[in-house]
């Protein structure tokens, strides 16, 4: 695995919201520990290992909630096993309340400011080991979301992740850039993404997460997602944008994700 800085916690800022921005505008995210409604995140990483143990995608053998894979696939976004799935994770009442949670949404308006917007395009993942070509690439979250520039990311995995497990790695003030235009890369389900002489510089930085551990960063942001290493486990996580209400977004992000 390459060398990564670890996360710089954020923690200690969370009352002063002043302070919060300015650490998300200097390092381009925040990592917080704590923050998220462990509760309903449980009962969204039950719900959705209930549909992968029902597609055969879990070893029957094990909990349903270890999330021990079967050796089915491996699948990724885009290929019709896995979207068969998706199209039930999305409309999940627990996927719909757990990035609507008051306690979370409080944290995100001390960046955005209030009243904050969460567009309804709410993004699931449920990332196979065995599958490291299919590993999301670097890239900014602006490209697909458009609209206001001042938009986030809040990235949360439903349970423990450690590094070899696959969470994210960010580019430390890469926000600071602005948006860079972004690569058609082959044989990729996720095609599209930024090239290493593209980047700014090289200063990844990356921790595991403890259950209810969330990561939030501005649209501009490059990031990656790091591959999952593990021998048979799946890694879950969602992601959802966050933005103050009244500024500018573009209609798809008002719209279900691949629109299922």
């Amino acid at each position: 695995m390459e060398n990564y800085t670890s996360f710089i916690i954020a923690n200690d800022a969370l009352g002063d919201p002043a302070r919060l921005k300015s650490m998300i505008d200097e390092n381009g995210y925040l990592f917080l520990r704590g923050v998220a409604p462990k509760e309903k995140l449980l009962t969204l990483r039950r719900d959705i290992l209930d549909l992968c143990a029902n597609a055969g995608w879990l070893d029957q053998k094990a909990d349903v909630m270890d999330g021990i894979w079967s050796g089915a696939g491996p699948y990724t976004e885009g290929d019709p096993e896995f979207m068969k799935v998706y199209r039930h994770v999305i409309h999940l009442p627990s996927f719909e309340a757990a990035p609507e949670d008051e306690g979370l949404m409080s944290v995100v308006g001390k960046v955005t400011g209030d009243p904050v917007l969460l567009h309804r395009r709410k993004i699931g993942r449920i990332t196979f080991p065995q599958n490291i070509g299919q590993t999301i690439p670097a890239h900014q979250d602006f490209y697909y979301i458009r609209g206001a520039a001042e938009t986030y990311t809040v990235w949360i995995p439903l349970g423990d992740c450690p590094m070899e497990l696959g969470g994210l790695a960010i580019l430390k003030g890469s926000n600071k850039e602005g948006f860079i235009d972004h690569r058609k890369f082959s044989g990729r389900n996720v095609p599209f993404g930024l090239e290493d002489d593209q980047l700014p510089h090289q200063e990844w930085h990356a921790s595991g997460f403890e259950f209810g551990d969330a990561l939030m960063f501005h649209s501009h942001t490059v990031h990656k997602a790091l591959p999952n290493l593990t021998a048979n486990q799946l890694r879950l996580s969602i992601d959802n944008r966050y933005q103050r209400g009244g500024t500018a977004i573009e209609p798809s992000s008002m719209g279900t994700h691949y629109d299922l």
